[in-house]
């Protein structure tokens, strides 16, 4: 038969064994969902963040731009070529600055490029007589064969423009800035990999025209993102054609403080293995955690049971040996009140057999 010391042991053991099934079994059934929650709401952020960071970049040129605005007379253009050199810097960033007058002629340009050129069909000198303009992506045409980017790639430009008033209020012109959209998908890529997430510049009409990475999704990807097609926000579970599972997310403006709009939408995915290392490492440490606590309740049942658990059986031992007919003095156990009691009981037994045997 089982004893006190066998069934307090198999007691603890048992408790934790169902203690750490039910924690498994807890921990198996809302990981997934927990960490589903967490990954939307990473990617959720960091595209947020991105698209913040991305306009508000974008926003400082628009600043300088209207600076530039305000500084312009019409009548009078002293002093502006310098003001441009000075914002296109090492032409890095801004490949191209002007401004040009009511008849579309350039007049003033950084590095002198295209004075005297008509841009009265240029997109951007066409809305920036109308109000403040902020163009998609585009490839260059005026341009194309002055500037030579480095690589050999095609130039893309990405424009924004204002118009240019004079003292009382009359358009004199408008003044424009070409940024360069190599520099701005590098931009983009810089962001993505400080934020550990992809990133995808989406315009108007659903076509990918950054990337970070610099490489534009395939057919199959981009029907992964046929949300921002319907310019509706999402977040979702999807299996790209790589095979890897990511959660996908799409910001459905790209702006700052009065910066125009570009039209941009901001499409962010974050691979669902992200957080992964993570809940390896949690696992880990709870398991240490477990073991730790394992032999620490060990240790406490094995003192439990010598000072508690013991002493009843000392004490049944010598109840067997009084009604065997031996002549034992049991010690006194004080570890519980039963113990105490169970051990007087048998000390006046023992006595009264005495007594008895005496007559």
């Amino acid at each position: 038969m089982i004893t006190l010391p066998q069934a307090a042991y198999g007691f603890v053991a048992l408790s934790f064994l169902v203690l750490t099934l039910v924690t498994i079994a807890l921990f198996s059934a809302r990981s997934e969902s927990v960490l589903d929650d967490a990954l939307d709401s990473a990617v959720r952020k960091r595209t947020e963040a991105a698209a913040q960071d991305f306009a508000r970049t974008l926003h400082s040129d628009w600043a300088n731009l209207k600076h530039l605005s305000r500084m312009i007379d019409g009548s009078d253009i002293g002093g502006v070529g310098e003001v441009m050199a000075g914002i296109r810097g090492n032409g890095e960033r801004i490949s191209w600055i002007g401004y040009a007058g009511v008849d579309g002629i350039v007049r003033e340009a950084s590095d002198g490029l295209l004075v005297g050129a008509d841009v009265t069909e240029r997109p951007w000198f066409r809305n920036g007589l109308r109000s403040g303009f902020a163009g998609d992506v585009h490839d260059a045409v005026l341009l194309a064969k002055l500037l030579q980017p480095k690589g050999g790639d095609p130039l893309r430009f990405v424009d924004l423009a204002l118009p240019v008033t004079d003292g009382r209020g009359e358009l004199t012109g408008v003044v424009g800035i070409h940024i360069d959209a190599a520099w701005a998908e590098r931009f983009l890529t810089e962001t993505a990999e400080s934020l550990g997430v992809d990133l995808y510049l989406i315009n108007q009409s659903g076509e990918v025209v950054m990337a970070s990475g610099g490489q534009s999704p395939d057919e199959d990807e981009q029907k992964l993102l046929a949300a921002a097609r319907l310019g509706a926000e999402s977040a979702s579970r999807d299996e790209w054609p790589d095979g890897q599972q990511y959660f996908t997310t799409l910001v459905p403006d790209v702006s700052y403080a009065d910066l125009p709009s570009f039209g941009w939408r901001l499409a962010g995915r974050l691979d669902v293995q992200t957080f992964r290392p993570q809940i390896y490492t949690l696992v880990v440490s709870a398991m240490l955690a477990a073991a730790v606590a394992l032999g620490a309740l060990a240790a406490l049942t094995h003192l439990f049971v010598r000072i508690y658990i013991r002493p009843i059986g000392a004490l049944v031992e010598n109840a067997t040996q009084l009604a065997a007919g031996e002549a034992v003095y049991p010690r006194e156990r004080n570890a519980t009140r039963e113990a105490a009691q169970l051990s007087a009981a048998l000390a006046v037994l023992q006595a009264r057999r005495q007594k008895i045997s005496g007559y």
